[in-house]
């Protein structure tokens, strides 16, 4: 089994978004408390490079009490919103809404040229992660991976048999410290619970 984890909040309007802020730090505490009340057992743990998914990792892990280290993985990494948002501005007006148009325009295809990772090159490099971990993940294993919401949608968009559309919609509604499971077994990988936050009160559920 794999469980993806989106990072905690990170921090919103300041000078470095790539840090968890203090709902984030929380949210990943309270998913450590839910996996140790569970009795889930991390195999392996596998984060992105990014702040928030290192600090998200960091939080749970010691909230669950799991003692397995933590492996690293720039394919994990979420795309470049600083690059997809700047080939945006070249052709949009500054007032307009950056990431609601900005994030289309990338993985609509018609401009790959402008990216320095087009939105085919980053499924592609989803798709080789997904099937890598699954590939070594022994039976009865549990592998969680601290990574993305754009990760997560895709690798939940894949599985399902959709595409850029599907991926679009659960790239906006991915709620930050959700869980995605995934079965690994003769078949294939196969999802079976897509952003599950009930760990999470109402007060602390977050997109950003």
């Amino acid at each position: 089994m794999i469980l993806f984890v989106r990072h905690g909040q990170a921090s919103v309007g300041a000078a470095d978004y790539d840090v968890l802020s203090g709902t984030g730090e929380l949210q990943s505490e309270m998913l450590g408390t839910e996996f140790r009340r569970r009795g889930v057992s991390a195999t392996r743990i596998l984060t992105g490079r990014l702040k928030r998914q290192q600090d998200t990792a960091r939080c749970t892990r010691l909230a669950s009490q799991w003692s397995t280290s933590v492996e690293v993985d720039e394919a994990w990494n979420e795309f470049d919103h600083e690059d997809v948002l700047a080939s945006h501005r070249k052709v949009d007006t500054p007032d307009s809404e950056p990431l609601d148009q900005a994030i289309p325009r990338w993985s609509s295809g018609l401009h790959d040229h402008e990216y320095a990772e087009p939105f085919p090159a980053f499924t592609s490099r989803v798709d080789s992660a997904l099937g890598k971990v699954a590939a070594e993940l022994a039976s009865g294993e549990t592998a969680v991976v601290f990574t993305s919401a754009g990760v997560i949608g895709w690798i939940a968009a894949s599985l399902l048999g959709g595409g850029e559309r599907q991926w679009l919609a659960l790239n906006r509604v991915a709620v930050n410290s959700g869980v995605t499971r995934v079965v690994v077994g003769s078949r294939g990988s196969t999802l079976v619970t897509f952003n599950e936050y009930s760990h999470l009160s109402s007060q602390l559920v977050t997109y950003r």
